[in-house]
């Protein structure tokens, strides 16, 4: 069980020595990782469940608020730049709906690789020597088994990238570029055909008649209208043919290009739509307006932008996105070639949510450009027009002039428009050049300058130098068009860029080129944005230019030495900042590996694995590492490691395996952690001192002559401060935590597999400490665990999964049941809301045992969900295969009419087993539009009934005595139970009769007289809160009478 930060509200008492730890705020969700090891997140905690047999670390990071997991197998390719990090960003997978309910297979582009990874070939994308393919989630143990052997990933030649998503990001606004006067010369963009990428058109609209004279579709959707309305409202603003609104270049032709859906599209979606308009198609300009986040490295959307405008001379022209921060740049836009748009309103001022620059990568200036992107009235599905705000809007204007330059040069490449359209470019008031780019595009002015610059945006990324020598020298030319020379005065206006004359003349029909030196000598550290400008009369030309001095930094070289004395790989290898979260990976060859470092405090982190006499031995490292001055050789020796040890004053026990072994540094959230290794492993830790780094190993342990084992140790040795200089943890039993766990049977006799987990840092992470295998049902084991620690417990029986919400361990004896009556609905996990008027529901915690705080599903049982409005329904969904580790598994949405309303929510859920064969729950509740993501108003009697059996039965002819309380939605709003009213049933439902209901404390006690004649139990409930929220809930065989 995973548990987040909210605290359990209703926590019924629990055995002396047990106290109840938080719960989550947030719902479960899972994911499955190439490599087959699978991720369940709830709120800010996770979890992970290595694949079948992998006995492997793993390392968690969380980087600018996405977690990211990565096993150790994988940790070297990522180094070597040949896996894209992606794959393992498991805020980023969810939230792209590549979680395990969302979809069985992992998108992925395969660059370079030769070897068949038994994926299913979605496309081939010919330009970059790239396939996308789906690997089936089943199959990844394979795929990975063949990712890592020998030279199926090559450095520099072959990469595996997650196919990622990207999302869709006129009267006035034609006029505020220029458009008119161009159309006044004759400048339409007639002969020049538009790509636009996008998510298709509507075919029937008056104002795209006429113009389309190429379809293509990339997306799975079956044709090429527009279900979102994204796509003709952008194509209408490149070429409508409207009287009212009509397009920038209304007599251009458009390629649509129907790349993604209503949520967006693939990046291979969009790559194919790409090489289709520049290839096939051979349209001058291609229209983006989408585009998702920018990283460090070049990825597969900027190669097939840089790649497809140097073969085929195309004009790329990119949204820069909507973020309205710094850095925020969208990929393709952020790609060299493209020509990238920022917004601005219709008063030409930056618009408030325009992604700014600097690029990632390098910090050079992105945006290029400008274009009106505020309320964009343009043309609608179904025939009409509506208004629409975003770079995506500002980026088919842009595109749309480009055409129409490119009806005036029509011997001109995509570059050369490109220049045009930034050096005609006016700038905005009161922004900088990350926010604008050149300025805003001026077609008029673009059109009758005859000057062009070759080079668009020019830039220098230094290093950094004690010794100075951060210059550099670029080239800028200029092409003059006209018949007669054009002498131009140059200006740059940033301290870092250098011209050798105030001047140029440029021949007629001819060039002249400008050596512009980047002297950032004696400047510190930070971005220096400039531009050189060219006039001559009414000409004014500028060129994006300027210069990044990176921060003192220094190399840091890394050795790692074997136990025999020699360099080794280590299986993993990294360098972090303990403060802000920067990750670097280190790339080992031959034991060695080299990183460039800011200056600083960082920690050094290794895992090494080896075979001595045929033995497998682990070695941990994690020391600082402070970079100042100089650079640095380190040299992690092996030799130098201590061995752990772990001891329980019980000869009858013997050491089953190291369950975990773990590091966390919590300020920021780095664990690393090891799994499953067993009995005959040595681990040794290099001990070094480390302030807010813990380290943690736990072991398990049963008894050396008895099968099954009565009990079982879970011994955690945890301490702060580094790796201990005596890793050596001696475990008295009388010191720990007792537990007597009995597990009932429903029924007929069965097994059930026990799961223990300890929950380490204030993110809630947790590595997994237990496991016995199956047991026997009915059954008891004793659990023997380190005190002062949380630990969580699962049970799984067949299909169905108890999971509790965590308890801290303190010494002394308690006890515990489960699998015990009643099973049935639990709200120890939120399960509904509403934001705005939309409503979600998951119907996963339908199977909780009879304990309090406890959550559990049955992925057997089928049923349904209905949602209705006075007797209207307005949604139904069915529900099967529900996880409480899977919201989304079993989930009802439904679109709600604006205010108020009183709706009725029922959940109906059958299942093959003994007890609680059917489970019906009827919600009524007010609810009213909500700005914040409101709980719903829910509620589930829980019941624990006294006196049963270890199978679940009562007595003939006996009086059970029932506690029964009422569970709440976590954060919903808080009420108190007005009336209760119970009844149950021996002839499942057929008749009913009433159960007297008795007040004690904060629940009730129902006393039920059994039959005497052996059948089942059933159980109503109808419950009515002082908001009037109610719930009539039934539960269909609760127990046994035999």
């Amino acid at each position: 069980m995973i548990l987040g930060k909210s605290l359990l509200a209703a926590w019924l008492a629990g055995t002396i020595g047990v106290a109840p730890a938080q719960v989550p705020s947030q719902q479960v969700n899972g994911v499955t990782l190439i490599t087959g090891d699978r991720v369940v997140v709830a709120g800010q905690g996770h979890r992970i469940e290595p694949g079948p047999g992998r006995q492997v670390g793993f390392s968690s990071q969380v980087r600018g608020g996405h977690l990211y997991v990565i096993p150790s197998d994988a940790a070297p390719l990522l180094a070597q730049g040949v896996l894209d990090r992606r794959l393992f960003d498991v805020t980023q997978l969810l939230a792209w709906g590549y979680g395990d309910a969302d979809t069985p297979d992992i998108p992925v582009i395969e660059q370079g690789i030769t070897t068949s990874l038994g994926s299913a070939q979605v496309r081939r994308l010919s330009s970059l020597g790239m396939n996308a393919a789906r690997v089936s989630k089943a199959n990844t143990a394979r795929t990975w088994r063949t990712l890592t052997g020998a030279r199926t990933l090559v450095a520099g030649r072959s990469k595996l990238w997650l196919d990622g998503r990207r999302s869709f990001s006129l009267d006035e606004s034609v006029k505020q570029i220029g458009a008119p006067q161009a159309w006044q010369q004759g400048f339409t963009g007639k002969g020049v055909t538009v790509a636009v990428l996008d998510s298709g058109y509507d075919p029937d609209h008056p104002d795209l008649k006429g113009a389309v004279t190429h379809e293509g579709k990339f997306s799975n959707e079956p044709d090429m209208r527009d279900n979102v309305g994204h796509g003709t409202h952008v194509a209408s603003i490149v070429a409508g043919r409207g009287e009212k609104y009509r397009g920038v270049a209304p007599e251009a032709s458009l390629a649509i290009g129907k790349v993604g859906e209503g949520n967006g599209l693939t990046e291979s979606e969009g790559i194919a739509g790409m090489e289709w308009a520049a290839i096939e198609v051979k349209a001058k300009i291609v229209s983006m307006s989408w585009g998702g986040p920018d990283g460090p490295e070049l990825d597969p959307l900027e190669q097939a932008v840089n790649t497809l405008s140097e073969q085929t001379g195309t004009l790329f022209v990119a949204a820069a996105g909507n973020d309205g921060i710094e850095a925020s740049v969208l990929s393709p836009g952020s790609a060299e070639a493209a020509l990238t748009v920022g917004a601005v309103d219709k008063q030409g001022r930056m618009a408030h949510f325009s992604s700014q620059g600097p690029r990632v990568s390098d910090h050079a200036i992105k945006p290029d450009v400008t274009a009106p992107g505020v309320d964009i009235m343009a043309a609608a599905v179904g025939g009409g027009y509506r208004s629409m705000s975003g770079t995506s809007m500002a980026t088919p204007h842009v595109a749309g002039a480009a055409a129409i330059l490119a009806q005036r040069h029509p011997d001109w490449t995509g570059a050369q428009l490109k220049s045009a359209l930034i050096g005609g470019a006016a700038p905005v008031q009161d922004a900088t050049l990350y926010q604008q780019g050149a300025g805003t595009i001026d077609l008029v002015r673009a059109l009758r300058q005859q000057v062009v610059p070759k080079q668009a945006n020019v830039w220098a990324a230094f290093p950094w130098n004690g010794t100075g020598g951060r210059t550099a020298t670029r080239t800028i030319t200029y092409a003059n068009a006209a018949d007669t020379p054009v002498t131009l005065g140059l200006s740059a206006d940033s301290e870092v860029l250098k011209l050798p004359s105030d001047h140029v003349t440029v021949p007629a029909k001819g060039e002249a080129s400008v050596t512009l030196t980047i002297d950032a000598d004696g400047k510190a550290p930070g971005d220096y944005p400039g531009t050189v400008t060219a006039r001559s009369g009414e000409t004014v030309i500028r060129t994006l230019a300027g210069a990044y001095v990176e921060p003192e930094s220094y190399d840091v070289t890394v050795t790692v030495v074997g136990r025999q004395g020699l360099p080794v790989d280590p299986r993993e290898g990294e360098i972090y900042d303990a403060e802000t979260g920067a990750v670097h990976a280190l790339s080992f060859q031959n034991g060695t590996a080299t990183v460039r470092l800011p200056e600083g405090d960082w920690n050094l982190y290794t895992s090494i694995r080896e075979k001595i006499d045929g033995q497998p031995v682990l070695t941990i490292a994690d020391s600082p590492l402070k970079v100042d001055g100089s650079d640095q050789r380190l040299t992690v020796d092996t030799r130098q490691g201590k061995p752990t040890k772990t001891t329980i004053d019980d000869p009858s026990a013997q050491l089953q395996r190291v369950s975990s072994l773990g590091l966390d540094h919590g300020a920021w959230g780095v664990w690393s952690r090891m799994f499953g290794l067993d009995a005959n492993s040595q681990v040794f830790v290099i001990p070094a001192a480390s302030p807010g780094l813990t380290y943690t190993l736990a072991t398990t342990w049963l008894s050396k002559d008895l099968s099954p084992s009565p009990y079982v140790y879970t011994l955690v040795d945890r301490r702060s401060g580094g790796l201990p200089d005596d890793p050596t943890y001696h475990a008295r039993r009388k010191e720990l935590a007792k537990v007597t766990a009995t597990y009932r049977a429903s029924g007929a006799a069965a097994t059930g597999s026990p799961q223990v987990s300890l929950r380490v840092g204030d993110s809630m992470v947790e590595f997994p400490v237990s496991s016995v295998g199956d047991i026997a049902l009915p059954g008891t084991l004793i659990h023997y665990r380190t005190p002062g620690l949380v630990f969580s417990s699962e049970l799984q029986v067949g299909t169905a999964l108890t999971s509790d919400g965590g308890k801290l361990m303190k010494r002394g004896h308690t006890s515990e049941v489960w699998n015990a009556a009643v099973t049935g609905p639990s709200f120890l996990l939120p399960a509904g809301h509403r934001t705005g008027d939309s409503l979600a529901f998951a119907a996963t915690a339908m199977f909780a045992d009879g304990q309090p705080g406890r959550t559990g599903s049955d992925t057997a049982a089928t049923g349904t969900a209905t949602l209705a409005e006075d007797g209207r329904v307005l949604a139904t969904a069915g529900l099967a295969d529900c996880d409480v580790h899977e919201p989304q598994s079993c989930e009802l949405r439904a679109d709600l009419p604006a205010g108020s309303g009183a709706y009725t929510l029922t959940t109906s859920m059958r299942r093959q087993a003994t007890l609680s064969t059917e489970v019906k729950s009827v919600w009524t509740f007010p609810s009213t539009t909500t700005a914040e993501r409101q709980p719903l108003p829910l509620m589930a009697v829980r019941y624990s009934p006294e006196g049963l059996d270890d199978s679940n039965r009562a007595e003939l002819g006996s009086t059970t005595r029932v506690p029964v309380w009422v569970e709440r939605n976590p954060g919903a709003t808080k009420a108190e139970t007005k009336s209760i009213r119970l009844e149950m049933s021996a002839d499942d439902g057929a008749t009913w009769r009433p159960v007297p209901v008795t007040r004690t404390g904060s629940g009730w006690t129902a006393l039920l007289t059994n039959p005497r004649t052996a059948g089942f139990i059933s159980l109503r409930a109808a419950v009515t809160d002082t908001a009037g929220n109610q719930v009539t809930q039934t539960i269909t065989r609760a127990y046994a009478v035999g």
